[in-house]
């Protein structure tokens, strides 16, 4: 069920490429023997494409808000936009890592001193939530004389994300994996050794 709602809802191009070929080959029938059934099987395909179209446009999964939501912070991130980045973040944010106050803490100071780019994300749904895998790139801030230690140039962090009472998905969890296993409270007190030299 879950690949065709894949398929279906998600990534319709595959499903929609195959029923094109399949028009085509019937439409070369037809062309040739103008056979009834040829011309069915035509017109079958291009019904079956436009609702296949239309029911993926119309119909937002659980994954694809994912997506968006990652997206956002992607784009908030890269533009250093902290108060944005933090509109994703869960006001139930795990607690045991210092609640949405904490994380919020390291972004704000985090995208002051540096500027991120966020890669795709692999992402596997699983019982009402998400657990996201992606890698960030970070550079120093433009006019920063931060030096930014080489093996953190490049940032794997896993999360999970799951929908709010208001039905977004937002970040409820989240921690460093590589190249060191970090918490946001060992990532707030990373920064603050490299603020210190500056």
């Amino acid at each position: 069920m879950d690949i065709l709602r894949h398929l279906l809802l998600e990534n319709p191009l595959t499903p929609c490429i195959v029923l094109g070929l399949i028009a085509v080959v019937a439409g070369f029938f037809w062309s040739r023997t103008a056979s009834r059934r040829a011309l069915a099987v035509v017109l079958a395909c291009c019904l079956a494409t436009a609702v296949i179209v239309t029911v993926s446009w119309l119909v937002e999964t659980d994954r694809e808000r994912v997506v968006a939501t990652l997206q956002r912070m992607s784009t908030a991130a890269t533009r250093s936009d902290a108060e944005a980045f933090i509109g994703e973040i869960s006001p139930e944010y795990d607690s045991a890592a210092g609640g949405k106050a904490g994380i919020s803490t390291v972004v704000r100071s985090g995208l002051r001193i540096l500027r991120a780019h966020g890669e795709d994300p692999a992402i596997c749904m699983e019982d009402g939530r998400a657990t996201v895998t992606q890698a960030y790139h970070f550079s120093p801030a433009p006019n920063s004389r931060l030096v930014l230690p080489s093996q953190y140039e490049t940032v794997t962090w896993e999360g999970t994300l799951a929908p709010d009472p208001d039905g977004r998905w937002r970040l409820r969890s989240a921690v460093a994996t590589k190249p060191d296993r970090l918490s946001p409270q060992d990532a707030a007190r990373l920064l603050l050794k490299l603020t210190a030299q500056l």
